[in-house]
């Protein structure tokens, strides 16, 4: 097999190990008791800390083989919370090169009404939806995304710094100089994450970083309606996901980028 194959088999192999983290993580149970959508809203209604919040990222990664680099993004991301009103929307784009050569571009919408999940993709201007009904509940509260906070994993070290004058409190996990994850987190929402992974002759690096925040300012009840010139397929739930009415929320993550 010649150099080229050998490392897009390399690159297919980095993004399935990182996906099945993300997933395995997404499933495992909080250690607090769960609430569903409703009884979660009424126990923060005093509790919020904001009304509204607006906010937009920048991201990046590198994955190198053998210092030769086989795959990089970069892109954005701005989240549109309605604590108050139990809505939430994420909008994230980004171009992606494989090897140095092909580019292509994406985008994911996210858009949670207060009980239905739409969720639309876009490769290269090709859009398709899908979405799920999220009346039996979930975890959290929609202003919360950051796993590292909700989970505490052992072994992680919690420190506090600023980042765009808001007091953050730093998620560090290490395991050695060849694994390195750190979150900063204001009030469950993550501005910034870093994270650098070593797996033999493979190293990824990826960054993400609030650009701005605003908050409490009126945001568009339009952004959390699907839109209507996509057609939206229903995600139908096995047998044992229905009878598990506590879910992690869906835009709760590890990693600085949402695996598209």
């Amino acid at each position: 097999m010649n150099r080229k194959g050998t490392l897009l088999i390399i690159v297919g192999i980095v993004l399935i190990a990182a996906a099945a983290g993300i997933f395995k993580l997404q499933r495992i149970k909080p250690q607090r008791p769960p609430d569903g959508a409703a009884g979660a809203a009424q126990t923060a209604a005093n509790q919020l800390p904001f009304r509204n919040a607006v906010v937009e990222l920048t991201f990046q990664s590198r994955s190198l083989d053998q210092r030769e680099e086989v795959l990089s993004s970069t892109g954005r991301r701005i989240e549109y919370i309605a604590a108050a009103g139990g809505r939430r929307r994420e909008d994230y784009e980004r171009s992606v090169t494989v090897m140095r050569k092909s580019t292509s571009t994406e985008g994911l919408t996210l858009i949670f009404d207060g009980t239905k999940l739409y969720i639309v993709r876009n490769k290269d201007g090709n859009r398709a939806g899908s979405v799920m009904d999220l009346h039996e509940g979930y975890d959290y509260t929609v202003w919360e995304d950051a796993a590292a906070e909700a989970f505490q994993l052992p072994g992680t070290v919690v420190s506090e710094e600023q980042v765009l004058g808001r007091q953050c409190k730093v998620y560090t996990r290490s395991q050695g100089a060849a694994d390195i994850q750190k979150w900063w987190v204001w009030n469950g929402v993550t501005l910034r994450s870093e994270s650098h992974l070593e797996t033999g002759s493979t190293v990824i690096d990826t960054q993400e970083e609030a650009v701005r925040v605003e908050e409490d300012g009126d945001i568009d009840p339009g952004l959390f309606s699907p839109p209507a010139d996509v057609t939206f397929a229903p995600v139908t739930e096995t047998m044992a996901e229905q009878l598990n009415h506590h879910k992690s929320a869906p835009w709760m993550r590890m990693g600085p980028e949402m695996m598209f």
